[in-house]
């Protein structure tokens, strides 16, 4: 180490023996012409020896570097390089500040258990990073960078934030793009405009702040059930899965192609703005990076991994596409969260809240959103359109329901079973009625559980609207009625049509009227004879087919005595009026109560 100290190694390049020099002050080496074109690292176009330095000067600088320049602090910051051969950091200790820009690697880099302070990978192409158990104690970013052969962060540790914005990541041999199962970050997990071939895995993950996927795109690859796999995790804050706002520059896509390794010849029109190109001719043997999988080397035709993103400006002093807002600027667009495959948030935690809203979510045969058992202050689904499958809530709690008609699936495919929620709140400017909601219970069960309408209900009178509530019962009733054999629905219809399951009180107090009238006009046409000839009160019609049908106030009407028709008529006045009566009374009970 010490001759080492003095100076670069004799048969170190020219260029490292740079990169030792800037590593000692914690100096940039730029190694990049100024040309955007060349200095582009997603190009399949091989860097020449003034641009290439290799991966073992790399570990030898991190791992056992000279001292710094006095007076300085040395920090291993690269830009435009070619890096040859395997960065190999497994098990490591990192003492400095680690940035490499717009670099293009050979290999893949392994940081499996090892331990680093902040590792900055901005703009880079790399073959597959493997950093399972990690621990960092600042952050880990790979924001603009392409990596085909996917993520591995499993069980890793972030000191304080995760940023992946504009990540484009391929799967390895298990389909897995982005796996970061066990994953803890302490303050925020920043995912924009992430897009992924193969499924997002944060399983159990803990996040301490918030976790973004805005504008991100995750495809799940054929036969796979989801792109986003998320059960258990744990949010500290909000978690959006939202659209990205933000003004778009005339700038052209990048391509996210790797470039040309030593014996593999990549296909790649000019202008393809994206796929991830693998071999398509060339030596038989031609590898590709060591270490990590082929993909089905009998096709000719490349990975169809999908486009790369736009290049959209972000707000000033946003080095990561962080920093943007939430709204659209004027003359800017608005690029939804998609998700092409299912998405499994069961049994999360979200602090704050949970927001989707501007996602769509194209759901195939047996794929779902499932929120099942998630537990979150407040829940936003405001989707411009409803996910082409199921939407599962089951068992979930939320305290504010925040949502939108049009967010819901209409062909049966909503689980509310044990969905409780305290409140609902609907979008400032929109509106969601009781015959909406009712509209979206009927048409998002699969069949009739009166768990949700009780629910809805409940919700319904903590805002104090009764009338609502009374009206989510009557369509509960209704909806019971149609599972009953034929005398249960028979029954049910007289009682809907009589007294509206005793929900439509107004109704029973119609056709309490109604019987009164009748029994008026019979009698004032049939007077009884009197119980007793010489003392009987004087006859009053009307008064008296009051006093039948209201059969607990007495008018004075007793002494008279029905016979024939009358007698009949007169019984079912009483039997109409107290049944009519009883549910009138009740009804106008439950409009003076509250709760």
């Amino acid at each position: 180490m010490g001759r080492l100290a003095e100076r670069a190694p004799e048969q170190w390049s020219a260029v490292e023996q740079r990169l030792w020099a800037a590593f000692r002050r914690g100096a940039v080496c730029d190694l990049s012409t100024g040309d955007p074109a060349a200095d582009d690292p997603f190009t399949p176009l091989a860097w020449g020896p003034d641009r290439t330095v290799r991966a073992e000067v790399l570990a030898l600088l991190l791992l056992d570097g000279p001292p710094a320049i006095p007076g300085t602090v040395r920090g291993l910051k690269l830009t435009g390089a070619r890096v040859t051969g395997r960065l190999d950091l497994a098990g490591g200790r990192i003492t400095d500040f680690v940035e490499l820009r717009a670099c293009q690697f050979e290999s893949g880099v392994l940081l499996s258990e090892a331990q680093a302070g902040t590792v900055r990978f901005d703009g880079c192409w790399l073959p597959r990073l493997d950093a399972s158990r990690l621990t960092t104690s600042g952050d880990l970013v790979l924001a603009r960078c392409s990596i085909p052969f996917g993520v591995r962060l499993t069980d890793a540790q972030i000191g304080t934030d995760l940023i992946v914005n504009y990540l484009v990541a391929g799967c390895d041999q298990y389909k897995h793009a982005f796996s970061a199962d066990g994953l803890t970050v302490h303050q925020d997990f920043e995912a924009d405009r992430l897009t992924t071939y193969g499924d997002l895995s944060l399983r159990t993950a803990k996040v301490g702040g918030r976790l973004a996927l805005r504008g991100a795109e995750l495809r799940a690859r054929p036969g796979q059930q989801n792109c986003l796999n998320a059960a258990r995790v744990n949010v500290g804050s909000t978690f959006y899965l939202t659209g990205w706002a933000a003004a778009p520059v005339p700038a052209p896509r990048r391509a996210v192609s790797p470039p040309s390794l030593e014996g593999v010849v990549y296909s790649l029109p000019h202008g393809d703005p994206g796929p991830f190109a693998r071999p398509a001719a060339g030596p038989a043997s031609a590898p590709l990076p060591d270490g990590y999988p082929d993909l089905d080397q009998s096709a000719t035709s490349p990975v169809p991994f999908g486009e790369a993103p736009a290049t959209l400006r972000t707000d000033p002093g946003s080095r990561y596409g962080r920093g943007f807002n939430e709204a659209a600027p004027a003359g800017g667009v608005v690029l939804p969260f998609r998700a092409f495959g299912g998405v499994r948030l069961e049994d999360a935690r979200f602090e704050a809240a949970c927001l989707i809203a501007s996602a769509e979510f194209h759901l195939g045969t047996g794929q779902e959103l499932s929120l099942r058992r998630i537990h979150t202050p407040e829940l936003r689904f405001t989707c411009p359109t409803p996910p082409t499958g199921t939407v599962a809530l089951s068992r979930a709690r939320v305290g504010n329901l925040v949502d939108v008609p049009q967010a819901w699936p209409t062909n049966h495919r909503v689980r509310l079973t044990g969905f409780a929620y305290d409140y609902l709140r609907p979008p400032e400017g929109s509106r969601f009625t009781v015959e909406q909601r009712i509209a979206w219970l009927s048409r998002g069960l699969d069949s009739y559980h009166p768990e949700p309408y009780e629910q809805l209900a409940a919700a319904l009178r903590r805002d104090g609207l009764d009338e609502d509530a009374r009206e989510v019962q009557y369509a509960k009733q209704q909806r019971r009625s149609a599972t009953l054999p034929l005398p249960g629905r028979l029954w049910c219809a007289f009682q809907d049509v009589t007294v509206g399951y005793g929900y439509r009180p107004r109704r029973a107090a119609l056709w309490l009227l109604a019987a009164w009238a009748v029994g008026a006009l019979w009698f004032a046409g049939h007077q009884p004879a009197p119980v007793k000839p010489d003392e009987h009160p004087h006859w009053n019609p009307a008064l008296y087919s009051l006093s039948l049908v209201l059969p607990i106030v007495n008018l004075g009407q007793d002494g008279w005595a029905p016979a024939g028709f009358s007698q009949s008529l007169s019984a079912a006045l009483v039997l109409t009026g107290w049944a009519l009566a009883t549910t009138a009374v009740t009804g106008a009970t439950r409009i003076l109560q509250r709760g």
